[in-house]
């Protein structure tokens, strides 16, 4: 019974040897097989690489496998490849890093642009004369019932007056003196409105206005000028969209009229500017004026002795308080005002940039409170006119368009007086040398209020001559502007180096350096997807 078992033990022995026995060949013949595919497969590759550097368009990559190349001609090749191709990669990521910096140049599109494609500038006439002392005086005894008039009353009412005339920028500080010396009056009139009594006692159209002549046809003057609001009170504008009557002016009739955008078939009453196109002395806008009684003025009290101050602007931003011409009230005497205006434009391709990189703001993207055009010289009114408001907590007379925030009664003068001499000056960008820490302080900032994409400028000729005419010699100022010139400059602000002029440089660059193009790219990725095919079907 024990050798049956033995010799089943010695025969299942033997069985596992044999089974080892046949696994160790089959193991050694799959690592011949695998060993042979592998040198196989670098022959094919090497070959294949050797074929693409043979036959390859990229310079100097030929002589690295040529076959009679020595290893000092091979070494030559493959450090002046290596060499250009970093100062490819220099240049390349120099280029790449302009065309990320988005620089936008202006340059001059056209010195001769037609004059009617865009309205005449707007005129805007502010009399020296902001209050009409007579019925200033009849205004304002209303609030003194039961008071007797005498010197010192009318005294305190002229100072009042004064104060109120001289509530303009940049002369705030000027008010001072008319409210020290009044300021004990004010109680009387903590009810009075502002608005109201400045708009009662403005000249009216008729007083201030003789005759008025646009392109050489007579027109009433009450037809072309409306009121406008202005940082130096009200006054009358010709040609404007943001005076009274051209306020309701809708974003696109804006556009529309300075030719940022074409015009379409939709009219709105009033908002068709006037436009001219003929050149020189007595072809534009002549205003005759008339002399305010001497009785009427204020005297020291109000900025200008006589006359009026006239100011050349565009039609959709509010006039720029503390510039302008005087115009005396003198007869036989003509101011001539030759009007040269130039325009910058900006390309689509900037638009599509975003604000913090074009370093600009389109007219229709920001929305100011007081008016829904936005341009850099209305910003900052509205700058100015916040400052006021947090410190006082009223709004100026001039521009209370806003129910919600009160209007600065006689009452608030005082705080108006104290915190507008910050107003002269804006805060310069931090680490500009030559500044003192005390202006730094006192300084207004309104970095928020950025360049307008879109802008008319106009460069003033101005002449105060004698005057033959026999009309002029009637009236007290004689006003005439009209343009200087055939055609106006047009300026457009573009991107210098675009994704075109990038790709263009690129291939420029990989060109001088490798002789690489588009092919070599496409010969490159031919040969990659030979070379890993066989890896790639496995």
């Amino acid at each position: 019974m024990r050798l049956p078992t033995k010799f089943g033990e010695h025969h299942a022995s033997f069985t596992r040897f044999k089974n080892a026995g046949r696994k160790v060949v089959l193991t050694r013949t799959f690592m011949k097989n695998r060993l042979r595919r592998k040198i196989e497969a670098s022959r094919r590759t090497c070959h294949l690489v050797n074929e693409y550097m043979k036959y390859s368009t990229v310079h100097g990559v030929r002589y690295i496998s040529h076959n009679k190349a020595t290893v000092f001609e091979r070494g030559f090749w493959l450090l002046m490849l290596m060499l250009c191709f970093a100062a490819a990669c220099l240049i390349a990521e120099i280029l790449f890093q302009r065309y990320r910096a988005i620089p936008s140049v202006l340059a001059v599109k056209d010195t001769h642009f037609p004059l009617y494609l865009f309205p005449f500038p707007t005129i805007t006439i502010c009399p020296a004369n902001k209050v009409i002392k007579s019925r200033a005086l009849e205004y304002l005894l209303r609030f003194v019932n039961g008071s007797t008039f005498d010197e010192e009353l009318e005294e305190s009412m002229s100072n009042i007056m004064s104060a109120l005339a001289l509530m303009q920028q940049p002369l705030y500080y000027r008010m001072n003196p008319y409210i020290n010396a009044s300021q004990h009056m004010f109680p009387l009139f903590e009810t009075m409105n502002i608005t109201d009594f400045m708009m009662t006692v403005l000249p009216t159209c008729r007083e201030l206005f003789g005759r008025c002549v646009w392109s050489g046809q007579r027109i009433d003057c009450c037809e072309i000028f409306s009121i406008q609001r202005t940082e130096e009170g009200f006054c009358y504008s010709f040609n404007s969209l943001t005076s009274e009557d051209g306020r309701h002016c809708p974003l696109s009739e804006v556009l529309e009229n300075e030719g940022v955008v074409e015009e379409d078939d939709i009219m709105y009453p009033g908002c068709q500017l006037r436009r001219n196109t003929a050149v020189g002395i007595l072809t534009g806008l002549e205003v005759f004026l008339n002399k305010i009684p001497d009785e009427e003025s204020l005297g020291k009290g109000q900025r200008d002795p006589h006359g009026v101050r006239v100011m050349v602007h565009t039609s959709y931003e509010y006039p720029r308080a503390g510039s302008g011409v005087w115009l005396q009230a003198v007869p036989s005497m003509r101011l001539s005002i030759m009007v040269q205006p130039s325009i910058i434009v900006t390309s689509d391709a900037v638009k599509r940039l975003s604000v913090a990189t074009r370093q600009c703001v389109f007219p229709d993207e920001r929305q100011l409170r007081f008016y829904h055009v936005y341009t850099e010289k209305s910003c900052l009114i509205q700058c100015r006119i916040d400052h006021v408001i947090n410190k006082c907590n009223c709004t100026l007379y001039f521009f209370n368009l806003h129910e919600e925030v009160p209007e600065c009664g006689l009452m608030d003068l005082p705080c108006v007086v104290k915190h507008t001499r910050h107003l002269k000056f804006l805060t310069p960008p931090r680490n500009v040398p030559g500044f003192d820490f005390t202006f730094l302080n006192e300084s207004l900032d309104c970095s928020h209020c950025q360049t307008t994409c879109y802008e008319t400028e106009h460069d003033l000729e101005v002449t105060f001559v004698p005057d033959s005419l026999p009309t002029a010699a009637m009236f007290y100022g004689y006003l005439d502007v009209a343009y200087g010139n055939l055609g106006a400059t047009k300026y457009q602000r573009d991107i210098t180096f675009t994704w075109i002029d990038l790709l263009v440089a690129l291939g420029g660059v990989a060109n001088l350096f490798l002789g690489f193009s588009l092919i070599s790219v496409c010969e490159f990725l031919y040969w990659i997807f030979k070379i890993l095919k066989p890896f790639i079907t496995k």
